[in-house]
């Protein structure tokens, strides 16, 4: 694969070549490779055998302790074009508490599926598409599914408050309430039979509640962080936010 230059749409020193993230002068903590027996339970159909690997999750990205410093987690994805079945290929569903997530796509395109079924029997349940430069806002309480739609990579870079932890939900339920499938050569998004009285989903669109949070599109989300940190102590706290 030729070697994907990533400085200028995530800010960070980094390339991306033989299906490898590469940092120079950065350090990731672990990284985690999901394959198809981790993800088999959230599947549209948890028969099929391939693909072997799904994504590539990368922790904790630091240099010399400065993004720890600011209270910053900040992960990436890595997630490989391809289909299980009809289904395109997406992370394991995943949850924060009470705090906020952000996330941008450095790479490729997909969608991002959030649902919350704390308040309503029937939920809430919102998907937007992605592309390369994208940013959003994942809700607390929600659950959140990224599904890769291209016949590229989709690498997302996430930020959080590194005093959280994420964590795997919703194998009891078969995955999210929506699976993104490809049917007749279109992009499709069916309900999940467990979810038999599940709302529709909402498309939303972030462009309001980014600009009320202070980020822009076009920079890249850790200078603007770093640049203008008080402006996104919004991201630090457990406060509800609305869109």
């Amino acid at each position: 694969m030729t070697k994907i230059d990533l400085r200028k749409s995530s800010g960070f020193p980094i390339h991306f070549e033989n299906e490898t993230l590469m940092a120079s002068g950065l350090q990731f903590q672990q990284i985690q490779r999901i394959g198809l027996d981790d993800i088999r339970k959230q599947l549209l159909n948890n028969e099929v055998t391939c693909p072997e690997t799904f994504y590539d999750k990368y922790t904790c990205l630091d240099q010399d302790g400065i993004y720890k410093s600011k209270n910053l987690e900040i992960n990436f994805y890595v997630i490989m074009p391809n289909l299980a079945g009809i289904e395109f290929v997406k992370t394991r569903a995943n949850m924060v508490e009470s705090y906020p997530r952000l996330i941008e796509v450095v790479y490729g395109g997909g969608v991002l599926m959030m649902q919350d079924f704390g308040q309503k029997f029937e939920g809430d349940i919102y998907y937007t598409n992605l592309k390369k430069g994208q940013k959003a806002i994942v809700l607390p309480n929600f659950e959140m599914c990224l599904a890769n739609t291209k016949a590229t990579p989709l690498i997302i870079a996430e930020y959080s408050f590194s005093g959280i932890k994420i964590h795997d939900s919703l194998d009891d339920m078969r995955g999210m309430s929506y699976y993104v499938i490809r049917k007749n050569a279109k992009q499709e998004i069916v309900r999940n039979p467990e979810y038999r009285l599940a709302n529709t989903p909402k498309k939303i669109s972030w462009d309001k509640t980014l600009t009320q949070k202070g980020i822009t599109s076009k920079t890249p989300l850790i200078k603007q962080i770093l640049r203008k940190y008080e402006k996104f102590t919004w991201l630090f706290s457990s406060d509800p936010i609305t869109i």
